[in-house]
């Protein structure tokens, strides 16, 4: 029976499977309309309905006509855009169809190669079917799942993605597809082969409980017991031989010992690894266990590098021989459960706590059992006590105050950083992490990055980052002056302010303006005015709260603009001036008014307004800040506070070098001589 649906999709569903018996031609091993009910029972109603019933039964007809003839281990796949004539149906999206056993981690890894094609999926339907096939492969049967004992489970795909018109796009997508099912097909075949060899491996390490290694051997014991109760997804295993050379070693494959994703002959080349160096030395070590991260991303179930669980081998005298190697993926259960439940982990947990020799009651005690619960479980898996202790000692440090930390550790093969930069939480966001990440690949080199964030009730996001470097890169990574870098990258404006304010104020006084003024400027004017201009403009500011009649202004030039251009700054309380006001002032003092900039300053005083206009003499005439900037704003002033008349006789202000009240005395005369008849012109004093 088909299981309990929504009615809406119900009643999309009986119209699709009406269409297909209509549609359906010839003898089918299933009936059409039947099949049309198996083959959308899955799909969301919401993505039905988007979709004509006619194109709808046309696509399942198409694929039970695709899989009527299939031999067992060998999928169908086609990947093409839809032709009505051709097909029977029609779509605007390019269509891949999959017929192939059921295996899990299906689902999971075709939606890896869509991702990482950046094809986005619009309709999917994955239905899993019983199915009976003669010896040529031919149906003679469909159920749902395994409805019959003498049927095989098949996992039929029908997936629409964004549309791609080039052929060749289309047949290198085909092909990584056909690759990525045999992938899976090597991982889940070989599953109990993999996880029968670390039951062996567990049991080999059992006879080997004595010595000054007990402990470390028993807990890699427990480890791969623990990873063998499905707490790893084991997708490959191969076993090394060490060879040692006066200057390096090799580290070769066993090609025959392969399974999964490591099988011998596949499409992955087998190479020995030279070892160099810290490598040579990490090889050669007897430290039994590594824990690491492959080169290569998962093709199967997640995409995200693989994990790498290796356990060398030693001859009778105590050196390291070779290696028997997993790669896989922790399950979930390995990231949710506490650390402390973990073999391996747990001993690490208590090597750091040991190393601390604080009192459990004690709040440091308390902050570094909290920071390894918490601690990213990759870097606990694969940092070592010291590297542990370093980082956590750094980490409890921080107190939850608002700051930049990074901490840096090498991989033991040179391969990847792995990075913890904890951010001010208000700080992070999206183009944040961006600016980190881009700061990250410059300082280290690197190929590739990974990362993955924690936002949590802390003051502080954590982002964690995998930098993959060139295996022969050796360049020195100056951590400070990167962990420099991201905290200029993330400061704000507010930040900026801050620190001007401190600098020019004594602290209380700077405090104070900061929280007075700090969260007012709206964020049109933080993007607009650098801070030291906001200093400037928030004593201005300041002035109108003890004078909430007056004006403040300033005539400023940034830097950039040329002398024949200055900006003009008004600061008025409630309310701005007018510009049918402003522009004839400006005009009479001979100048031309360009744009206006004005800001609402929202503080806790009230409301106040800045206005930044972009002021420009006409002829290209030089404007000298120093000379012309306290005439033009004692005359502007004036004319505001109706001391002066506003008319052309204040051009004399900056074409004649005269103050305000010069122009006055001038216009006075210009008026006697008028009454005498003798009028002196405006053009004849300017002149003069």
């Amino acid at each position: 029976m088909l299981g309990k649906i929504p009615a809406a999709r119900q009643e999309i569903i009986d119209r699709i499977a009406a269409r297909a018996r209509r549609a359906g031609r010839g003898p089918m091993p299933v009936a059409a309309g039947r099949f049309a009910r198996y083959f959308y029972n899955g799909v969301s109603e919401l993505d039905l309905v988007q979709r004509g019933d006619t194109d709808l039964a046309g696509a399942a007809l198409a694929q039970l006509t695709m899989g009527r003839v299939r031999r067992p281990g060998r999928p169908i796949v086609r990947v093409f855009n839809p032709d009505a004539a051709r097909d029977g149906f029609s779509s605007s999206h390019t269509v891949i169809a999959v017929i192939t056993d059921d295996m899990p981690f299906l689902v999971d890894s075709l939606g890896i190669v869509c991702t990482q094609e950046r094809l986005a999926i619009h309709l999917i339907a994955h239905p899993v079917f019983g199915v009976a096939r003669d010896r040529r492969g031919r149906l003679t049967g469909l159920f749902l799942e395994d409805a019959r004992p003498d049927a095989r489970t098949e996992s039929w795909q029908f997936i629409e993605v964004d549309r791609e018109a080039d052929p060749a796009r289309l047949v290198a997508l085909e092909r990584r597809i056909r690759s990525t099912l045999e992938d899976v097909r090597c991982a889940t075949t070989d599953w109990h082969a993999m996880r029968r060899m670390a039951r062996e491996i567990a049991s080999d390490l059992g006879k080997q409980l004595h010595g000054p290694q007990a402990s470390e051997t028993r807990e890699v014991k427990a480890l791969l017991e623990w990873m063998e109760a499905k707490h790893f997804a084991f997708l490959g295993y191969r076993e090394y031989r060490l060879r040692r050379g006066r200057n390096r070693d090799l580290l070769q494959p066993i090609s025959k010992s392969g399974l999964g994703l490591m099988r011998p002959n596949r499409h992955r080349k087998q190479r020995s690894v030279v070892l160099k160096g810290d490598g040579r030395e990490f090889a050669r070590s007897k430290d039994l266990l590594i824990i690491t991260k492959a080169n290569s991303v998962a093709t199967v179930h997640r995409a995200t590098y693989l994990d790498y669980v290796g356990i060398k081998t030693f001859d009778s005298a105590g050196n390291v021989i070779g290696e028997r190697r997993f790669i896989g993926l922790w399950t979930s259960s390995a990231y949710n459960r506490s650390p402390r439940e973990i073999p391996v982990l747990r001993q690490k947990v208590q090597s750091v706590i040991d190393h601390f020799g604080l009192k459990p009651t004690s709040h440091d005690s308390k902050a570094v059992v909290q920071v390894l619960e918490t601690f990213p479980r990759d870097e606990l898996f694969q940092a070592t006590v010291g590297d542990l202790v370093r980082m956590v000692r750094g980490i409890v440090n921080l107190y939850e105050r608002v700051q930049v930390r990074l901490f840096v550790r090498r991989d033991a093969f040179r391969r990847f950083y792995s990075c913890l930069v904890f951010v001010p939480r208000d700080r992070y966001n999206t183009q944040a992490r961006e600016r980190i990440e881009r700061l990250a690949l410059q300082a280290f080199g690197g190929q590739a990055i990974e990362s993955q964030v924690q936002l949590s009730e802390s003051v502080l996001a954590r982002l964690h980052m995998l930098v993959r470097t060139p295996l022969k890169a050796s360049r020195q990574v100056d951590a400070a002056g990167l962990e420099r870098q991201i905290m200029e990258s993330v400061r704000t404006w507010l930040d900026h302010l801050k620190e001007g304010l401190r600098e020019t104020h004594e602290e209380t006084e700077s405090l104070r303006l900061l929280r007075d003024w700090g969260d007012a400027f709206p964020a049109a004017y933080q993007e607009d005015t650098a801070t030291e201009v906001a200093i400037g403009d928030i004593a201005c500011l300041e002035a109108l709260v003890a004078e909430p009649t007056g004006l403040r202004m300033n005539l400023y030039r940034p830097e950039g603009q040329p002398r024949h251009k200055v900006q003009f700054k008004l600061f008025r309380r409630d309310r701005p001036i007018p510009i049918s006001d402003v522009l004839p002032t400006i005009e009479n003092l001979g100048l031309k008014l360009i744009s206006e900039r004005p800001y609402e300053i929202k503080a806790a005083a009230g409301s106040f307004w800045i206005q930044d206009f972009e002021l420009e003499h006409p002829r290209g005439a030089r404007i000298d800040l120093e000379s012309d900037g306290p005439r033009f704003k004692a005359t502007f002033a004036s004319v505001w506070l109706g001391r002066a008349d506003n008319d052309g006789f204040n051009r004399l202000v900056l074409a004649a070098d005269l103050e305000w009240r010069e122009a006055m005395v001038l216009r006075t005369y210009a008026r006697w001589f008028g009454q005498l008849g003798l009028p002196l012109s405006q053009a004849y004093v300017e002149d003069a």
